[in-house]
């Protein structure tokens, strides 16, 4: 899959979007839950009202899954706190590694 990456002011990845056209909110939500050691918090609920969809932990570290601006062509996802942490590059990594979802 396609992954656009975010980059803090040290050039690093710190949170990347994937294309919302490719998968619904719940079928992400269904895509964290495959990643090893993930920690589902929070997944989609009947309201799309929502801009932040699903709350997830690894290692301790919280991440979420947003639509900014809740129009946007991407969903944005990445740590809670907007900060980098190592544990990025295995949720970035696991979504890249897949071609397709469906």
């Amino acid at each position: 899959m396609k992954v656009y990456d975010l980059l803090d002011k040290q050039g690093r990845v710190f949170a990347f979007e994937v294309n919302k056209l490719m998968l619904s909110r719940r079928r992400l939500s269904a895509i964290v839950s495959r990643i090893p050691r993930v920690r589902m918090i929070r997944t989609p609920g009947l309201s799309s009202a929502v801009d932040e969809f699903c709350e997830f932990e690894i290692d301790g570290q919280r991440f979420v899954a947003w639509e900014p601006w809740g129009d946007s062509s991407r969903y944005w996802i990445g740590p809670k706190s907007k900060e980098w942490c190592p544990q990025v590059g295995i949720v970035r990594d696991f979504f890249a590694s897949h071609k397709r979802f469906f």
